[in-house]
């Protein structure tokens, strides 16, 4: 194709990027919004027993809050019952929305909560389940006690370490649900936290390495690189993950309350589509800053060189492990998704044993073949390179945005088929 013809194909490959991602996340959305409308998932009476043992049935309640009468069995009410969806489903966590039981007895004091269904990561949710300072720290106080408390200011609660988000969104639900009786809740308000301040340095450290030559950044390109790995890996955790966009897709982005994050997610999805460098996976992933780093002390000796067949071949594990990712999602699978990547192993706390084997055989992988995690398994890497503008315009890879497209019209289409 001549220079002429090149400079035309770009627009329309980077139009046609956009459209098929856009088009992907839509229907990802409209699946769960689908799933939604199917079942509310109506509280149940063996929940409400594991706080007031005398439960005997459930009732409507008609008054201010809502909810569920339980009546014992001599039909005398002994407690009310809420739920924190549909009501406060704009409240999200790391990566979703938690409905949370709330019981109370017949004085309306509150005598405990409990995760009843939960979007958000599931290792952030066990964590937070688990901690029963968090979980008990509203027990005795009554509805309105509850719905007069301050929220702004979050640090005067018992927060749960490592799973913060996912804890403060617990406390913004309860609260909210304590507040709004039978109405619907109007939308948190937008939180910057020093994290987000973090996160949104670490994209523009990235954005300078990437873009400018600027003296005293370069020298101490490593060191720089080495706190962002640090910083994103080891202390905050906001690492972009299948688990995290789909969830995003599914429910909205909460930029409200993970500010800093959603810009990460922007940066890694514009920078390349606009301009062909892949700011995230060079600059702010620390699961590449550690296979470059082993790339470096490895000696070159220890590296096989891989012949086209092999290559090939590896090259489709990114693609085909998106295509099961999509159809866990609609199919509603019982998988969790953190678990196909290795990004929760940064988090240490709370990670699951196949995310930390995925982790650890990664690295390992890419002792013998530099980068070898990211170019030949990683399928956010995989996903971010698709949108990447090329000056070549259209490439071989959009045939795999297109296969992808393709399978999710098939799957918003197909019925489940085991059950």
């Amino acid at each position: 194709m001549d220079a002429k013809g090149l400079r035309h194909s770009q627009p329309l490959a980077l139009g046609f990027r956009l459209v098929c991602l856009f088009a992907i996340g839509w229907l990802v959305h409209q699946s769960q919004l689908r799933s939604d409308q199917a079942g509310r998932r109506p509280v149940r009476l063996s929940e409400v027993k594991v706080f007031l043992p005398e439960a005997h049935q459930l009732r409507l309640n008609s008054g201010p809050a809502g909810g569920l009468r339980v009546l014992d069995q001599q039909g005398e009410q002994i407690g009310l019952a809420t739920k924190t969806m549909p009501h406060s489903r704009s409240v999200k966590g790391y990566s979703g929305p938690s409905d949370m039981l709330l019981v109370y007895d017949a004085e309306e004091q509150l005598l405990g909560i409990a995760f009843r269904h939960s979007y958000d990561t599931s290792s952030h949710v066990d964590d937070v389940a688990r901690d029963y300072l968090f979980m008990e720290q509203w027990n005795g106080k009554t509805r309105q006690q509850i719905a007069a408390l301050e929220m702004r200011d979050i640090s005067a609660h018992h927060i749960v370490s490592g799973a913060s988000r996912t804890s403060e969104a617990v406390l913004q639900s309860v609260h909210l649900r304590a507040a709004m009786g039978g109405e619907a809740a109007s939308r948190p308000q937008m939180r910057i936290r020093w994290q987000d301040v973090a996160l949104l340095v670490c994209v523009v450290l990235a954005l300078l390495l990437t873009f400018t030559k600027v003296p005293w950044l370069n020298r101490r390109k490593a060191w720089v690189q080495a706190a962002i790995a640090i910083y994103i890996g080891l202390i905050s955790g906001d690492l972009l993950a299948q688990s995290l966009i789909v969830s995003w897709a599914q429910h909205g982005v909460p930029w409200y309350s993970v500010l800093g994050l959603v810009l990460l997610l922007a940066a890694a999805l514009i920078i390349p589509w606009s301009t062909g460098k892949p700011i995230y996976c060079t600059h702010l992933c620390p699961h590449g800053h550690a296979q470059r780093f082993l790339m470096k002390i490895t000696p070159s000796r220890w590296r096989p060189k891989l012949g086209q067949p092999e290559k090939w071949s590896f090259g489709l594990l990114p693609g085909l492990t998106l295509a099961t990712i999509l159809v866990i999602t609609f199919w509603r699978l019982p998988i969790d998704l953190a678990g196909m990547e290795p990004f929760d192993a940064w988090a240490i706390k709370g990670v699951g044993m196949a995310t930390v084997v995925i982790a650890v055989v990664g690295l390992i992988f890419s002792i013998f073949v530099p980068m070898g995690y990211c170019r030949y398994g990683c399928p956010t890497g995989f996903l971010l390179d698709l949108v990447r503008r090329d000056r070549k315009g259209f490439r071989s890879r959009d045939w795999w945005l297109l296969a992808l497209l393709a399978l999710s019209v098939a799957l918003y289409w197909l019925p489940y088929p085991f059950g």
